[in-house]
């Protein structure tokens, strides 16, 4: 939601607000730019000692104190209910407090946009981009639990980043600067719910009917209308709900699989368009923009590519791109939605210690066990969720678009976490959902698995071969110790044969792949 660049050492001086560009909080060389779009509000006042800035998602209908852009100077008891108000705000935000002993910094809910920060040499970085903070990675800052992570399938979320230098302020997370260093503290473990029964008298209808109630509250907590959506079961459902209630204001969008189950797939958004009310669709085809493919954003400029961000990031930015042409600025996803479809654990993570796929060496083998340790307690967000959307919203906030994530609020979390078994089961009551909806059977219940996995295949054996191939051993994460050069070897000769040869490979080849190309453009 926001860069920055604040020198510790020699801040002095007020902060002023500063139109040029995209606008920005200035004081001498220091900087705090705010994410412009019209989904968000930029707010700060100050006390005459301390100066508190706001980021966050404009709320309908909701009172507040903050009201100018610019640091309007109060008295102490306002500026400490202005602080309150942050603590309180129901969407997503950001707030900073800086004063002559250092910087603080804290999210609120959700945490849809992520925010990086890295202290060196007495100022502290920040950027939603992990890339933007460049100058503090390295090959040799990698984290190595992270890495183990990554490559065994099993991200975590937490403070922790791929890099020793750069760390997250995760969600409800508090950061504490300075010219000495820089401090985060995780916040309490999220109270959640268990499955419960239904009441006496509550049927499937009632429950659908509170399901839809619930997602048309949400949207109405802002007051622009959100005009694009993509996806599958999840996210099609809170399509549905804002074409009810903006008949042919929504539009629809989609990376097209192609593939064996391609035709079903338009075939299916066809009927939903069809039945529901949208606006013109904006699809694009996904085989079109390859991963990894040479001249996609991945390989023209790794400098500017995590490897983080979405996998398919080359189809994504055109789509975003196609997005942006038409004028959209705001877009809804079905992160999250897994929620209806699953019991909670405790402590929201994995039941057991992962296994390492073949390749990685003894050094990954060595923090198999360590996969939990350091991560955030359990948030209210499901955690999934919040890496889907590390992953996704960077790109799209390049682009100008801002994210909004239905089932990460936290009443429609609760809402999930209290689904009797039965109705998590398949994910029933988005598919009764449907059915309630009169949509056809062909939409109900779908034949095929609609994914990208075909299309990986071909990119794992077109592009991610040749460039391990190319490489050699000379890998920095086969020289850290992270991969067995031998077995990885043996693994690229065989992806390099077919797309089905690479199939059992395509998520780890990738990923180290994106790594290594990320690394070298360091």
């Amino acid at each position: 939601m926001l860069t920055l660049s604040v020198d510790l050492r020699t801040g002095s001086g007020p902060w002023q607000w500063c139109e040029q560009g995209e606008g920005c909080w200035t004081r001498g060389e220091d900087r705090i730019r705010p994410l412009a779009n019209p989904a968000l509000e930029a707010r700060a006042v100050t006390d005459g000692t301390t100066t508190l800035f706001v980021v966050r998602e404009r709320a309908a209908g909701r009172a507040s104190l903050l009201r100018s852009t610019a640091p309007v100077r109060v008295d102490g008891a306002v500026y400490a209910r202005a602080v309150e108000e942050c603590r309180q705000w129901p969407l997503q935000s950001v707030w900073i407090e800086t004063g002559p002993d250092g910087i603080r910094l804290q999210t609120g809910l959700g945490e849809v946009c992520p925010l990086y920060l890295a202290h060196d040499k007495g100022t502290l970085s920040g950027s939603w981009q992990l890339m933007d903070l460049r100058a503090h990675q390295a090959p040799g800052k990698l984290d190595e639990k992270e890495v183990m992570r990554l490559l065994t399938g099993h991200p975590r979320y937490g403070h922790d980043t791929l890099f020793t230098s750069i760390k997250r302020l995760s969600e409800r997370s508090a950061a504490y600067a300075d010219a000495e260093g820089l401090r985060l503290v995780y916040p309490a473990a999220a109270e959640h719910a268990q499955p419960s029964e239904l009441s006496e008298g509550t049927d499937g209808p009632a429950l659908v009917g509170a399901f839809e109630a619930l997602v048309d509250h949400i949207y109405a907590r802002r007051p622009l209308t959100p005009t694009q959506l993509s996806g599958g079961k999840d996210s099609t459902n809170l399509a549905i709900s804002l074409a009810l209630a903006h008949p042919g204001l929504i539009t629809p969008c989609a990376l097209l699989i192609g593939g064996e189950a391609g035709p079903q797939q338009v075939a299916r958004r066809r009927m939903v368009i069809e039945n529901t009310g949208f606006a013109p669709d904006i699809t694009v085809p996904a085989a079109d923009h390859p991963p990894l493919a040479p001249g996609g954003l991945r390989r023209a400029h790794p400098e500017a590519v995590s490897p983080l961000d979405e996998p398919h990031l080359e189809a994504a930015d055109a789509l975003a791109q196609a997005l942006m042409a038409r004028g959209i600025t705001t877009v809804v996803a079905g992160f999250g939605g897994d929620e209806v479809a699953r019991v909670r654990r405790p402590d929201g993570g994995p039941s057991r210690t992962p296994e390492a796929p073949a390749w990685c060496g003894e050094r990954v083998r060595d923090l198999l066990g360590e996969v939990n340790t350091g991560i955030s307690p359990v948030t209210v967000a499901p955690e999934t969720a919040l890496v889907a959307l590390e992953v996704t919203t960077p790109l799209l906030a390049r682009r100008g678009l801002w994210t909004i994530a239905p089932f990460t609020d936290p009443d429609l979390v609760r809402f999930g976490q209290r689904l009797p078994l039965e109705w998590k089961r398949d994910k029933r009551l988005l598919t009764e959902r449907f059915a309630a909806r009169t949509l056809p059977d062909a939409v109900v219940h779908p034949v095929m698995r609609e994914n990208f996995g075909h299309l990986m295949n071909r990119a794992v054996h077109a592009y991610s071969s040749d460039l391990l191939r190319s490489w050699g051993k000379d890998l920095h994460l086969v020289e850290q110790g992270f991969l067995d050069a031998a077995v990885l070897t043996e693994a690229v000769e065989r992806a390099a044969l077919s797309p089905d040869e690479a199939a059992p490979y395509r998520t780890g080849l990738f990923l180290i792949t994106a790594v290594e190309l990320a690394l070298r453009a360091l």
